[in-house]
């Protein structure tokens, strides 16, 4: 189904997708096809408060790119996750990979508040800091980033945005984790960062070892826009 073809069904859906019963619904969609990345987002954000009533589901993309890495990736993605959107009506979308593909298509054919982690991320760190540094997977996916920092206007508050050198699907084993420690450290010790944001939704299962490790806050962008979005929704039911 072409992009036009599926904004056109959400469009039309735009009441099933705004109506998400019983109690109020947010669907967390990865927008890759990788079932172990849509776990580690679940976990990420398991612990948070969810108000009674209030349903949080994280949901694959299944016809998404094994992984969202390059230019392609992230274009390539928007039309299956506007399809996975159309199927899991919801009262708030969180978009659940750091370029935030799809974010202002999916905002304008549903109705509903739509989070992108990347933005979500941002903001959520500039209430913790001044200087805001990403660790990013793979060095592609540092020039996509500053572009959309640039489009929504926080490019001027990152310091550094620094690549791991590892696929999306290639952080989660144990020498990873230290190749992001020593990027980390870079971006403390010679950026002064003093808020670290995680700039890859397949490194949400790291903020615990990470926080541990250094003294700035560390930002999950899964968990922060999770977060920014209950507290959109309970914004509206006070209402």
């Amino acid at each position: 189904m072409s992009l036009r073809a599926t904004v056109g069904q959400v469009s039309r859906g735009a009441g099933a997708l705004t109506t998400a019963a019983p109690g109020t619904r947010i669907v967390v969609i990865n927008p890759n096809s990788t079932p172990a990345i849509t776990d580690q987002i679940r976990a990420g954000s398991s612990d948070l408060a969810v108000p009674k009533g209030t349903r949080v589901e994280v949901v694959t993309s299944p016809d998404g790119p094994a992984a969202i890495e390059s230019d392609e990736d992230s274009i390539g993605c928007v039309p299956a996750l506007l399809a996975t959107a159309l199927a899991h009506p919801a009262d708030a979308y969180v978009i659940a990979c750091f370029s935030d593909p799809g974010i202002d298509t999916l905002r304008s054919a549903s109705g509903v508040p739509v989070f992108g982690i990347a933005e979500s991320a941002v903001l959520t760190a500039l209430a913790r800091g001044r200087r805001v540094g990403v660790i990013s997977s793979v060095e592609a996916s540092v020039g996509r980033h500053s572009r959309y920092f640039g489009r929504i206007g926080l490019d001027r508050r990152i310091v550094a945005d620094i690549a791991v050198g590892r696929g999306v699907l290639d952080l989660s084993d144990e020498a990873a984790a230290l190749d992001v420690e020593q990027v980390g450290d870079r971006l403390v010790s010679e950026h002064e960062a003093d808020v670290i944001v995680l700039g890859c939704a397949g490194l949400s299962h790291l903020r615990t070892r990470l926080q541990r490790r250094w003294s700035v806050p560390v930002i999950d962008p899964c968990r922060a826009a999770v977060a920014s979005a209950l507290a959109s929704l309970a914004d509206r039911n006070e209402q």
